[in-house]
């Protein structure tokens, strides 16, 4: 995994330095005063301007799926991904919403671990297929997932994945590693 070296693809703009518009300084102040103030959002070094989409694409997907079940969804995108800071973070997060650690791992290996439920293993696995896939998604898989999970049960898994593919595209892009002091496995 990268480290954060302190340099940044996309510096922060804070009313500190004097770089923020009207519309940023909103953005800031709505991500500073926010109720959901999370280790990602304090310690990303991205702007409020790319941060803002993200954490409201976040919050329209958080119910679709039970917190085991989107953690499912984000390993399995994580490991075809391989965003150091995401797999830090839902390491963290994946052991809080209830899977053991060996879990985590074997599913961020994109192995599907063979003590989870159904559903977790068919969103995991839709996952990682989604995150592979270049085209159309076979129908093989999406009947296979259909089988387990439903129609709309496939249609919030697919919803979960797409956003954390965003958020692991993101940074990527930005090549955000793990926060300075904490050391890779």
């Amino acid at each position: 995994m990268t480290k954060c070296t302190g340099a940044s693809r996309f510096p922060p703009l804070t009313p500190a330095n004097g770089s923020l518009d009207e519309t940023q300084a909103l953005e800031y102040e709505y991500v500073v005063n926010s109720r959901r103030k999370s280790m990602a959002i304090r310690s990303s070094p991205y702007t409020p301007t790319v941060l803002q989409p993200w954490v409201k694409l976040q919050l329209a997907v958080a119910a679709l799926l039970t917190p085991l079940e989107s953690e499912a969804a984000v390993l399995g995108v994580l490991s075809v991904t391989k965003a150091a800071y995401g797999i830090y973070a839902h390491t963290l997060l994946a052991e809080k919403a209830g899977y053991t650690l060996e879990q985590v791992k074997a599913m961020l290996a994109g192995t599907c671990p063979s003590d989870i439920t159904a559903r977790q293993g068919a969103i995991h696995t839709l996952a990682i297929k989604l995150a592979q896939t270049r085209g159309p998604l076979d129908m093989e898989s999406f009947e296979s997932a259909v089988s387990v999970l439903g129609r709309a049960g496939v249609a919030s898994a697919v919803q979960q994945s797409a956003a954390f593919m965003y958020a692991a595209m993101m940074l990527n892009a930005g090549d955000v590693g793990l926060p300075l002091g904490v050391d890779a496995d």
